[in-house]
């Protein structure tokens, strides 16, 4: 492969391309652009600008505004953005959730008998306070499935809506009933309803009962094929969600057919109880683990959780050998009850992200022959400031003592989002310098960004 040389000059490099100078182009591409996102020499300017009430969300060269009722193409008239015709959702549906949903690139074909299919192409689900389940394409705004999803014999609404890539399933989650809140069925914890991926089709609707899995359950989660229960305060007990369905669904049922009740997905039967765990399933793995955090990745299989005997430490597991080694943790320079976010990168390369208020920090399992522990990487973000001031007490002789302190002023809450560009290799965060003069009682912040390989950074200002 051509490597991209940083004294060498873009033109050239562009022409090299051109006359597939290189076995790779698709690569050397990227290489460039990476390049011109960190030279220095490089300035970005203002050519559109557009307010939201609530966050801005970019995927797949599409900008959704104002909780996805709205939404722009950037590949528009005049190399600006322009809008979809997905903009004349009704104003009385109050969405409650959305995820973006598109096939990977490797499915090619679906099981459904509809022609054309549109279960492949790229489209976003969300779920109505009103109990309806909606699957619209976002440029030309067409409704590509609607299914009323309220169960006929309870009251509760379907709140949260999560895509399990590697099961191929939607599944949709009520609010929780914590034991201590006073229900008309304290036993029930959490509602689920499963659907298939490819084509979007009713599975299971299914209850998770503490007089099952236990008195002490309080949180409920899926993910990855894994039924994840919150214990108490500080257990995490962790299932096969494919065992309990396989173990439970007593009467397979699909969008349209016919039950005891009505039409399955319709209006205003919606869906079937058609799946009770009657027994707890082998448990997998469980850890104790201080406000429940817990993540799962890397190579070979590793979770990191926040410890239990020592405030602001996340300890790693190997699963696999289910045993703490020696210099597997990492201390948080959080001293506050606010807990941080840390989660393995992805892409199995055994980087860990952990998020704190004011920072960013990258950390990378290292394996030697006959120790393995943790290294930082590098870290960006907004560090706090530091503020000289004086202190004056009164000695027991009545004489005054002044003494010069250094309060640090940390910049609570100012790391607002972070991403990374897997292609680009590029990490960047979205936040502001709250101490700044400059800065206060106006509506700018900062974009900073970060290259692993070449150990650059880059600083832009921004308007949010």
């Amino acid at each position: 492969m051509l490597r991209l040389k940083k004294n060498k000059n873009i033109v050239c490099t562009l022409y090299d391309r051109e006359i597939n100078a290189t076995s790779t182009p698709y690569k050397l591409s990227l290489n460039i652009m990476c390049q011109l996102i960190q030279s220095k020499q490089s300035f970005y300017e203002s050519s559109w600008t557009k307010e939201s009430s609530r966050p801005i969300v970019y995927d797949g060269g599409l900008i959704y505004f104002n909780n996805h009722k709205s939404c722009y193409n950037i590949y528009g008239y005049e190399n600006k953005p322009s809008l979809t015709k997905l903009t004349n959702i009704n104003g009385s549906e109050r969405i409650l959730d959305v995820i973006s949903y598109a096939a990977p690139v490797f499915k090619q074909e679906c099981n459904c008998e509809v022609c054309p299919c549109s279960c492949l192409s790229r489209s976003i689900i969300y779920i109505t306070k009103d109990n309806w389940l909606i699957r619209r394409n976002p440029i030309t705004g067409v409704i590509l499935n609607k299914i009323y999803t309220k169960r006929l014999d309870r009251i509760f609404n379907f709140q949260y809506i999560d895509w399990n890539i590697y099961s191929k399933e939607v599944i949709l989650t009520t609010k929780l009933n914590p034991e201590k809140e006073p229900s008309s069925n304290i036993d029930v914890v959490v509602n689920l309803a499963v659907f298939t991926s490819f084509p979007l089709e009713f599975r299971a609707l299914l209850e998770i009962r503490r007089s099952v899995f236990g008195k002490a359950c309080r949180h409920v989660n899926v993910s990855d094929q894994l039924l994840i229960l919150g214990m108490n305060l500080d257990w995490v007990h962790i299932y096969s969600f494919e065992d309990v369905l396989a173990n439970s669904i007593f009467t397979p049922y699909k969008i349209g057919d016919h039950y005891m009740k009505g039409i399955v997905g319709s209006y205003p039967f919606g869906l079937p109880l058609n799946c009770i765990p009657q027994a707890v399933p082998p448990l997998l793995f469980d850890v104790q683990s201080s406000q429940q955090i817990f993540h799962f990745g890397g190579y070979p299989y590793h979770c990191v959780y926040s410890s239990p005997h020592k405030h602001a430490r996340y300890v790693l597991k190997q699963v696999e050998e289910n045993v703490n080694h020696k210099n597997y943790f990492i201390d948080s320079n959080n001293t506050d009850d606010e807990t941080d976010m840390i989660l393995f990168h992805p892409d199995n390369s055994n980087r860990i992200v952990l998020r704190e208020d004011g920072i960013v920090r990258c950390f990378q399992l290292v394996y030697f022959p006959n120790e393995s522990k943790v290294q930082e990487i590098f870290s960006m973000g907004f560090s706090s400031s530091v503020m000289q001031s004086k202190t004056t007490t009164v000695s027991s002789y009545g004489r005054r003592i002044t003494k010069p302190v250094n309060a640090y002023v940390l910049n609570e809450k100012s790391v607002l989002a972070l991403d990374y560009d897997d292609e680009l290799d590029l990490i960047g965060i979205l936040g502001f310098y709250s101490t700044d003069p400059l800065l206060q009682g106006r509506n700018e912040g900062v974009f900073s960004g970060y290259a692993p390989e070449s150990n650059n950074f880059l600083v832009l200002p921004l308007y949010i």
